[in-house]
C-alpha cells in the first residue's frame, strides 16, 4: 500500500525476472474469467475479454490445457476470451509460441497480436501467425493528430490487416478526429479515452448499462 499504484511497464518486468508472473498470471485470468461470466448473467453476451500473456505463460506446458480448464470451470465461451501477445514474443519462439496459439485458435479462443508495428517481425511471418486481430500501437494513432493524411501509413496496416484476414484494432483513441479517420478507413475497433478511461467491474458493469440504455432511446 505504502507504494500506491504501481503501473505494469514497472512491475510486469520484475515479475517476469521472478517468475512470479506465473502466479499472478492466473490470478488475473481467472479474475478476467469471472468477470466474464457476470457480463453473461447480466445479459452481456455478445462482449468479450482481452488477457495480456507473456512469453514465459505461453512456454508453459500446461499453460493450453489450464486455460482451457479455467474457461470450462468458469461457464464461459471461448469465443469471449480474447489473448493478447506483443509482437515481440512471437519474434523471439516463434515456431513453438505459434503452435500455442493454433491450439487456442482452434479452441476458439481468439488471439491478437499487441502494439504491432513495434517489434520488427518480419511480415512474412505475420501471415502465417495463428491471430486474429492486430492492435495498431498508439504510436501509429497519436500521428493523426498532426500528419497530414497522405502521410500517415494507419491505413495501410488496417488494409494489410484485413488482407491478412485479420480484424484491426487501435490503441489509444483519445480525439474525435482519430475516431473520424480510423472509421473512414474501416478499422473494426477502437479503444481509448475517448471511449472510456479504465473502470473497475462495478463501473464497468454501469458503463454498459448506460450504452445499452443509450442505444435504446436512438
Amino acid at each position: 500500500d505504502a507504494l500506491g499504484l504501481v503501473p505494469p511497464l514497472e512491475f510486469i518486468p520484475v515479475a517476469e525476472k521472478t517468475k512470479l508472473i506465473v502466479p499472478i498470471g492466473r490470478s488475473i485470468i481467472l479474475q478476467a474469467l469471472r468477470f466474464l461470466k457476470r457480463l453473461k448473467t447480466t445479459r452481456h453476451t455478445s462482449i468479450g475479454v482481452s488477457i495480456n500473456i507473456s512469453a514465459i505463460q505461453l512456454l508453459r506446458d500446461d499453460f493450453t490445457i489450464s486455460l482451457l480448464k479455467m474457461i470450462e470451470d468458469t461457464e464461459v465461451r471461448p469465443e469471449n476470451v480474447c489473448v493478447e501477445i506483443t509482437e515481440s514474443v512471437v519474434a523471439t519462439n516463434n515456431e513453438e509460441i505459434n503452435r500455442i496459439l493454433g491450439e487456442l485458435s482452434d479452441s476458439g479462443i481468439q488471439i491478437a497480436i499487441d502494439d504491432f508495428g513495434t517489434g520488427y517481425s518480419s511480415l512474412a511471418r505475420e501471415r502465417d501467425l495463428n491471430v486474429n486481430c492486430l492492435k495498431i500501437d498508439r504510436s501509429f494513432i497519436d500521428r493523426l493528430m498532426y500528419l497530414k493524411t497522405e502521410d500517415t501509413i494507419t491505413s495501410d496496416i488496417i488494409s494489410m490487416a484485413h488482407k491478412l484476414g485479420q480484424c484491426a484494432i487501435a490503441e489509444g483513441v483519445e480525439h474525435e478526429k482519430q475516431r473520424e479517420y480510423l472509421k473512414r478507413w474501416g478499422c473494426d475497433k477502437i479503444q481509448g479515452y475517448l471511449i472510456s478511461r479504465p473502470l473497475d467491474e462495478e463501473a464497468a458493469i454501469e458503463f454498459l448499462k448506460r450504452y445499452k440504455r443509450k442505444r435504446r432511446l436512438r
